[in-house]
């Protein structure tokens, strides 16, 4: 009987559709319900993909989960078998663009309404714009600060963004600096004869025009572990577009970015990155974006790309660091590192814990799933509540409960979202880091 629903919903051109543009096998998943239990918003991943196995591909569009998940790849990393339904969803939202949907894939012809309804029903196009031009216009707001921050913050912005752009009026975005990361570098002095060799740091846009601080910091522990800093010759990673479902324009930056990058990773020159969402979309999923004829050239690049922890980790272990703290004695402030979803489902982050602890922090690792940002859905006003309640669950009784404690993060939203909620303030992994070092 599996094998001949198999057979039945494989026929279904719209589900080969689904599983080519997600790279996943939905019949690999055997309904265990560990992503559905594991799910920081509550929602049915376990279902959508029960749905795709039945051939009822509309009936998965749909399907509430496929269009309030957060891609904060929580079921992904929970799933026995390797499902990712994180990228099941991506694939079905872009349905409504896709040939397939509107032209037919394999002879199937799918229900418009079914396509479009929940579509329409989240489509808000100025806030879609506003989230994937985010370094376009954060690079508008540096140039018009202070006066761009004050415009965020005049009485009623928060009220007009709510109603005309959808995101809900208790946030606040992050505020622009005037002067920013590349320009701070491009003065700076460098701490160090750079005997070790080059190190292509890729700077995000928070790091270059809202959170300059990250920036320094990793260069000047760059710089005092005998390395020179290089900023990469790069453009945004696209992960704004790819979480709102616009792959086509994503692969374009990717393409750009491969291969400006391409000849230092080549090279040998590592490619080191301090925001998760941006530095593993390079690695993980620029080899099946790009065309064909890059395709070897994106995985030189994706095999010469580090985060700061899994670069600096490696050489501490072989006493080859070269950093000289404070206090080694783990005798020094209570931290507490919360791992970006996405360090923890494609990279290590006990590696951040590792180096904490080395630098003399007592550093522990909080146990709790997504903080509910998400990137850009917690801002959402459909979505805020949700967000509240995902950090809820674990993440913000357990900081509460510990007042005295530094709070460490790696992500810019992570750090937006539990600033927001708590109160309290967070600083990245390499500022700690940096603030120890004799």
């Amino acid at each position: 009987m599996t094998l001949l629903l198999a057979d039945i919903a494989r026929a279904g051109g719209l589900l080969d559709a689904v599983e080519e543009a997600s790279g996943q096998n939905v019949f690999a998943c055997y309904q265990c319900g560990k992503c559905t239990a594991g799910c920081p918003f509550s929602l049915g991943p376990q279902q959508v993909v029960r749905l795709l196995q039945l051939g009822e591909v509309e009936a998965a569009l749909a399907h509430m989960t496929t269009w309030d998940c957060a891609s904060c790849l929580t079921c992904a990393t929970a799933c026995p078998k390797g499902v990712s339904p994180t990228l099941i969803h991506r694939a079905l939202r872009t349905l409504h663009a896709s040939p397939a949907a509107q032209n037919g894939h394999g002879g199937e012809r799918t229900n418009g309404a079914a396509l479009d309804a929940p579509y329409r029903a989240h489509a808000r196009p100025l806030r879609t714009y506003l989230f994937t031009n985010i370094h376009r216009l954060s690079r508008l707001g540096s140039a018009m600060a202070p006066l761009s921050n004050w415009a965020l913050r005049v009485p009623g912005a928060n009220l007009v963004a709510h109603g005309l752009l959808g995101i809900h009026r208790a946030r606040s975005l992050p505020a622009f600096v005037r002067r920013t990361f590349p320009e701070w570098f491009r003065d700076h002095t460098p701490l160090g004869d750079g005997r070790r060799g080059p190190v292509a740091l890729f700077h995000d846009t928070f790091m270059d025009f809202n959170f300059p601080g990250t920036g320094i910091a990793v260069t000047e522990l760059f710089e005092k572990a005998g390395f020179r800093v290089e900023l990469a010759d790069m453009v945004c990673c696209g992960r704004p577009m790819i979480s709102k479902g616009l792959v086509a324009r994503a692969s374009v930056q990717a393409e750009t970015n491969v291969t400006r990058l391409w000849a230092r990773a080549r090279e040998g020159v590592p490619i080191v990155g301090c925001e998760p969402s941006c530095l593993l979309t390079l690695r993980d999923e620029y080899p099946a974006m790009v065309p064909a004829n890059l395709r070897d050239k994106a995985r030189v690049v994706a095999g010469q790309t580090f985060l700061i922890d899994e670069f600096l980790a490696p050489l501490a272990a072989k006493g080859d660091l070269d950093l000289t703290f404070r206090d080694s004695a783990s005798g020094g402030p209570s931290v507490l590192f919360h791992g970006h979803c996405h360090q923890k489902a494609s990279a290590a982050p006990a590696k951040s814990v590792e180096l904490l602890r080395l630098a003399g922090y007592r550093a522990h690792m909080v146990d709790a799933s997504c903080c509910g940002m998400a990137g850009a859905y917690g801002y959402e006003k459909e979505h805020y509540e949700a967000s509240r309640a995902a950090g809820e669950r674990a993440l913000f009784p357990i900081l509460r409960a510990h007042p005295d404690a530094e709070i460490a993060v790696m992500g810019t939203s992570c750090r937006q979202q539990v600033e927001h909620f708590t109160g309290r303030r967070t600083r990245h992994v390499v500022e700690l880091l940096r603030a120890a070092v004799d």
